[in-house]
Order: structure tokens, then C-alpha cells, then sequence
């Protein structure tokens, strides 16, 4: 038993948290926090936001980001708990680490129901965060050093995902003794020794149907990790397999790669990549879960010639049927593509690779029925000059949602060592900025280039404080289109034309861009038309510190390639399968990248 003075419960906490590897804490302070803010204050970072959600985006995006430092969250009870739920959910969607640590009221005021609250400033947050967290837990007394870490741990692989723990004020503030705190049995984690039978199998599987494939394809998704990719990366281009990646998955492969085939899926998704799925007749997804975001809502036509076989640490996925696979482990993605990188063998007697790299050549990324009559209108031919201007040190904050979103996946040219970063699981507007920040803090030194459409950008501009408060290296691309791009495309499509809640016209308001900048002391200029090409936009992004650039952009935008869908009598959807895209190719083109698409020859 330890005879010396007891420790505030708040203390140990955060001795407990550094032993995890947690450097960096995102934090709105308040009252029902205060016990643990005393005792990280000299422990962590702490990073001070405007609002809770931010704390969260930017926790997300610096664990996506930083190369070996950790990021927290830290909020208060009630308003500070349910301001952060977005963020919550957005990593439980995206299957990704987020830790927070919140506030709750003392144990001895904590509420029982039907009351609706009894402490200041109380909800129920575990309640409310447990159906989007891998963990959900409130303190009511003190607990030992394993069982927390066992609940901190609890949101790393293999089954990444939020976890939420409430310590109510009395705990954060009672004197404990570590040694008479109650121990607790830690369920052992899977080892990588009880899982290798089951890699070993997967890359035996693989292996062996690369062997027979006439025209394979790997599509590589975001539980693969950059560290993974990058070390596999040599023997897949020796194999000779084309390699997809997947939206959340985007930097794993560089687009200049010989083997690189590009991104398939619906928002973004890159029309070849889309032909060339279709004409597979063998798909290797590892750590892609195969979402209707991947395959289309006509999932039976995803793959339709291809035998699939899908590498995710999570049964449910795996079963969940939609896209049918022949073949799924529920193992680490990583582990298998180390393993079967190094074994396959794939001898493309039918030149498949040139196949697919002619395909890719033939249908471009910028497709020209993006093109707009509005002088420099296109946000599609922006993004892809501003991708070409970008170094290979910049990290890309490609934002979450909405036209520029869509846009910059489908025209982004990822070059090698580049981070790009985005949400698209739940696809939250407002992302873009925060997870800017939380790049910059996790990468010091290196550029962050964010572009964000007017109207996400709206919604989380007032961590602009944080940017100039700490002279962040983020340069803020914002494609002004007067409103919601997306929205306004679904009601002319779908509705003829009966807009609401889409534009200044329909009631939205935005700011004067210049004056908004200028109030946080950031340098803002609007960008003409003939600024835009991929040399002057280099040059800009050579200017040090954070500065804005206001790009307008066409409210009318065309965004293709889409999916004909249809509203049918019954108000059903009926979607076309991705590979049939409007507008539609030149005849000639169409046949020579559609060789091998059901109903060809």
C-alpha cells in the first residue's frame, strides 16, 4: 500500500493518458470539467477551440495525420457533450479513433428517471452517445489504471471507433490512492499470433486467385494504412495488379503510379474506375467495407463479372450481403497485404495492366461536360489546376461534403508523400476547417491546403480565431457558389427547378468573405479568373502563414459523370449500375474501354 499523500482522481487520469501515447488534447473548457483540465493543462497540448464539434474533427483528422502522437478530446457536461455528437458520429460511421473525455455532473446529483435533469447543466450523455460509440462509459467512482485503459484502448483496431467516457465532478476531484484503487481483469486483445491462421489463410486465398485472374483488380480502403500501403507499394507495382483505392482511402496509392486505377464509388468517383470494376473478373478489397457509397444503390450491377473476395476486421460486414462476395476474413487488412503482396504472382497474359492504363488515358478525370460558360467557372477545373500547384509535402483537407467535396475526389492527383485527409462516411458539412486544424497540429512545418465550398465553410468559420491564434500554415481555398451546389442540383433534377433553402434567393445569407477575413487578421483576396492556372496557384501557395482565397465559382455547375437515377410512382428510387454513367462517351471511345462489359462481343 502506498503511504504517501493521495493524488486527485483528475491527475491520475492524465498520467494514465500519456502512458497511452496521448500528446495533444482539443478542448472547450468549462465548469463541469474543471478538475481535469487543472490536471492536463500541464500534461498535454491543450488546444482551445471555439466549439465542441471542432475539438472533435480536428481529434479525427490529427490521429489520421500525425506519425506517432495522439489527440484527445476534452468537454464539459451537457451542452459540451451534445455539441461534440456530430464529430462522435462522423468517426463511428468512418470506424475511427476518437477519444473523449467529458464532464458530468457530482455522482450524488445525477438524475433519475422520468426526471429530465437534476445537476446544472445535465444530460444523459452516455445514453446518448452509445449507440454511435465502440464504448460508452460513466465514472460514478473511481477506477483502476487497467480497467480505464482497457476503455481508452477499446477504440483502436481492429474494430476503430469512438469512445466517450463521462467523469462526474466528485470523481475528477477525489483524493485516491493509486494502489487502493480496485484492479480490474483486462480482456486480452486479439494477438497478431491468434490472428495469423487466419492472415495466412486470406493471403493463401488471394494468392491463389491472382494466380487464375485474368483481369484483377485490389481496391485498397481506409482500415489499410498509409504506413501499410507505402511498404507493400513496391511489390504490388513488381506484381503488376492494378490498384484502387477507395475515397477514405485516397493518398494510399499515388495517381502517377503505374498500377494506379483509380477511384471508384458514387460522390467523386472516377468514371474508369467505375468501367474497369465492371469489367473485373476478380476484386480483392482489403479494409474496404463495400457501403452503397462504394457500390451504388444498384449494387447487384457493382462488379457484376468479378468474384469478390473483402478483407475487413468486422462480421457483420462481411455478412451483411449486399455487394454478394465469394470469399471474406475478418482479419487486419494490413496484415494481409504485407503477407500477400511479397507472394502473388499475376502473369497478365491478356496485357489486363495496359488495358486498364489505356482506359484510364482515354476517359480523363476532368470530364468536359463539367466545363461551364462562366468564365473560370468550373470548380472541377479549379481543383484539379490546384491540385497539379500543390508539393508533394502538402497535406490536402479535402473537406466532406457537398460540390467541392464530389469535386475535388474526382480530379485530385494525390503525389507521392502527400496526406490527404477527409470524412466522407457521414459526409457532415462544416468538416473542412477543422480537420485543417487538426493536420496542422499534428504535422508542424508541414503546408495544409484546404478548399471548402462556401456553404460547408460557413458552418464552422469561427475556428478562424484558432487559426490566427496560433499562425497555422493552412491556406483556405473557399469555391463560392452562393449557396448549397449539391441541394440545388437534386431540386432541378429531381423537383423541376423548386428550390428552397438553397441559395441567397431561397434564404440562405453569407458573409462578405474579405471583411470576415479581415476581422481575424488573415490575409483574403478574391481570386480572378485569370489567376487560376496551376503555376499561379503555386506561386500563391508559397506565401507563409494562413491566408484565404475566394474562388467563384458557377451556382450552376454541371457535376458528371452521374448515375441516372429515377423516382418511380411508388416514390421508390431506382438507380442505374456505376459503370453506366451520363452523359455518355463518344461511341467510339465507349467500345474500345468497354471491351470486357456485360453484354460486349
Amino acid at each position: 500500500m502506498d503511504d504517501g499523500p493521495p493524488l486527485k482522481y483528475a491527475a491520475l487520469v492524465g498520467d494514465w493518458l500519456v502512458e497511452a501515447g496521448y500528446t495533444h488534447c482539443f478542448l472547450v473548457a468549462g465548469g463541469g470539467c474543471m478538475h481535469l483540465i487543472d490536471a492536463f493543462r500541464t500534461r498535454f497540448a491543450c488546444i482551445p477551440v471555439v466549439h465542441e464539434v471542432t475539438a472533435g474533427i480536428a481529434v479525427e483528422h490529427f490521429n489520421e495525420c500525425a506519425a506517432g502522437n495522439r489527440a484527445f478530446a476534452l468537454v464539459t457536461t451537457g451542452p459540451g457533450l451534445t455539441n461534440i455528437v456530430t464529430a462522435v458520429a462522423g468517426c463511428w460511421a468512418q470506424r475511427r479513433d476518437l477519444l473523449v473525455i467529458a464532464g458530468q455532473v457530482k455522482s450524488t446529483d445525477l438524475l433519475e428517471p422520468p426526471l429530465r435533469q437534476r445537476g446544472i447543466q445535465e444530460v444523459d450523455g452516455t445514453a446518448i452517445v452509445r449507440p454511435v460509440a465502440v464504448r460508452a462509459e460513466r465514472l460514478t467512482r473511481p477506477v483502476g489504471r487497467e480497467a480505464f485503459l482497457e476503455m481508452v484502448h477499446a477504440g483502436r483496431s481492429p474494430h476503430p471507433g469512438p469512445v466517450v467516457i463521462e467523469v462526474c465532478l466528485d470523481v475528477q476531484g477525489a483524493p485516491v490512492r493509486p494502489d487502493a484503487l480496485p484492479a480490474a481483469a483486462v480482456a486480452g486483445a486479439p494477438t497478431a499470433a491468434a490472428d495469423a491462421p487466419m492472415v495466412a489463410a486470406a493471403a493463401d486465398e488471394i494468392v491463389r486467385r491472382l494466380a487464375g485472374a485474368a483481369r484483377p483488380l485490389v481496391l485498397l480502403g481506409g482500415l489499410v494504412s498509409r504506413r501499410a500501403a507505402a511498404e507493400a507499394l513496391p511489390a504490388l507495382e513488381r506484381l503488376g495488379v492494378p490498384v484502387m483505392t477507395t475515397t477514405s482511402a485516397i493518398d494510399r496509392v499515388p495517381s502517377a503510379a503505374p498500377i494506379a486505377a483509380g477511384r471508384p464509388g458514387t460522390w467523386g468517383g472516377q468514371r474508369s474506375a467505375n468501367l474497369l470494376v465492371a469489367q473485373a473478373d476478380l476484386l480483392v478489397a482489403l479494409g474496404a467495407r463495400l457501403d452503397l457509397q462504394q457500390t451504388g444503390f444498384d449494387w447487384l450491377g457493382f462488379a457484376p463479372a468479378a468474384r469478390i473476395v473483402q478483407v475487413y476486421p468486422c462480421a457483420a460486414e462481411i455478412a451483411k450481403g449486399h455487394p454478394p462476395i465469394d470469399a471474406g476474413f475478418t482479419v487486419a487488412p494490413d496484415a494481409v497485404l504485407r503477407a500477400m503482396a511479397g507472394a502473388a504472382r499475376f502473369p497478365d497474359r491478356g496485357h489486363w495492366g495496359a488495358y486498364v492504363r489505356r482506359v484510364r488515358e482515354l476517359v480523363p478525370v476532368l470530364e468536359p461536360a463539367n466545363e461551364t460558360g462562366v468564365p473560370g467557372g468550373s470548380a472541377f477545373r479549379f481543383l484539379h489546376e490546384l491540385s497539379a500547384a500543390t508539393s508533394a509535402d502538402d497535406i490536402l483537407a479535402l473537406c466532406s461534403s457537398g460540390g467541392t467535396f464530389t469535386g475535388a475526389l474526382q480530379v485530385t492527383e494525390v503525389k507521392p508523400g502527400q496526406i490527404a485527409t477527409t470524412s466522407p462516411a457521414l459526409a457532415s458539412m462544416g468538416w473542412g476547417l477543422g480537420s485543417a486544424i487538426g493536420a496542422a497540429f499534428a504535422r508542424p512545418g508541414r503546408r495544409v491546403v484546404l478548399s471548402e465550398g462556401d456553404g460547408g465553410f460557413s458552418q464552422n468559420l469561427q475556428e478562424l480565431a484558432l487559426v490566427r491564434r496560433h499562425d497555422l500554415p493552412i491556406t483556405m481555398f473557399i469555391l463560392a457558389n452562393r449557396g448549397y451546389a449539391s441541394i440545388r442540383a437534386t431540386q432541378r433534377k429531381f423537383f423541376g427547378g423548386a428550390h428552397v433553402g438553397c441559395d441567397e434567393a431561397t434564404g440562405l445569407g453569407f458573409p462578405d468573405w474579405e471583411a470576415l477575413f479581415a476581422a481575424y487578421r488573415i490575409p483574403a483576396a478574391r481570386l480572378p479568373p485569370g489567376e487560376r492556372s496551376r503555376e499561379r496557384l503555386a506561386a500563391l501557395l508559397e506565401r507563409p502563414g494562413p491566408a484565404a482565397w475566394i474562388v467563384d465559382v458557377d451556382p450552376e455547375q454541371p457535376n458528371f459523370p452521374a448515375v441516372t437515377s429515377r423516382i418511380n410512382a411508388d416514390g421508390s428510387m431506382e438507380s442505374n449500375p456505376l459503370w453506366l454513367q451520363q452523359p455518355p462517351l463518344p461511341p467510339a471511345i465507349a467500345a474500345e474501354v468497354g471491351r470486357y462489359l456485360p453484354g460486349a462481343g
